[in-house]
């Protein structure tokens, strides 16, 4: 009876302990975006950005890009917080690290000055459809539309990020898309990213 007790509270510490590490993987992961959609690009790099990335892309530059796309004057350009689908902790530590995949969708909404400024109703039907056709076969043919109301392309995208982390504790992240898994497998063990393939 005794041995029983003892696998089930054993068990049951199991799994709160991996419930609570997919919570904090989950709230780290909200608060690196809410930052970026705050436009603290700095302090989202600082705290949540895989150091291995950054030894490709410095933090300066990242920023740098961050600024150019929430600012350029010829796109109007808007995140809101991701709604997270899942998260998969791997089974096993690699090299001592912990890693978990984090599935999300995200909505954006993208406003062009070649649509808002069209000369006429025809060049801006074409900026349209020439956007849109781009939109899509990133994003898919059923998650972009153009709200002819706002003038704006709204996307929704749905991504992996890779979280990992040494202790436990503080979580990094990494957007795995596809186009980037030779630059991914640097420095993220491969096998983290075979839903990319």
């Amino acid at each position: 009876m005794k041995k029983i007790i003892y696998i089930l509270l054993l068990s049951w510490s199991i799994v709160t302990f991996a419930q609570s590490n997919v919570k904090v993987i989950e709230n780290q992961f909200l608060d690196y975006n809410q930052l970026i959609v705050k436009k603290d690009f700095s302090k989202a790099l600082d705290q949540y950005a895989h150091e291995g990335f950054l030894k490709f892309v410095p933090k300066e530059t990242m920023v740098l890009i961050f600024d150019k796309m929430f600012n350029d004057p010829n796109m109007k350009f808007s995140l809101e917080i991701p709604t997270i689908l899942k998260v998969e902790e791997f089974p096993q530590k690699i090299q001592n690290v912990s890693y978990a995949k984090v599935f999300y969708s995200q909505k954006m909404s993208v406003e062009l000055a070649d649509v808002v400024n069209a000369k006429d109703a025809e060049e801006k039907q074409k900026n349209i459809n020439l956007y849109l056709g781009a939109f899509k076969s990133q994003f898919g043919d059923g998650n972009v539309v153009f709200n002819e109301k706002n003038n704006q392309f709204e996307v929704m995208s749905y991504k992996m990020a890779v979280a990992n982390s040494n202790e436990g504790k503080n979580w990094k992240f990494t957007v795995a898309e596809k186009q980037q898994v030779e630059l991914l497998k640097q420095f993220l063990p491969e096998e983290i990213l075979t839903d990319l393939k």
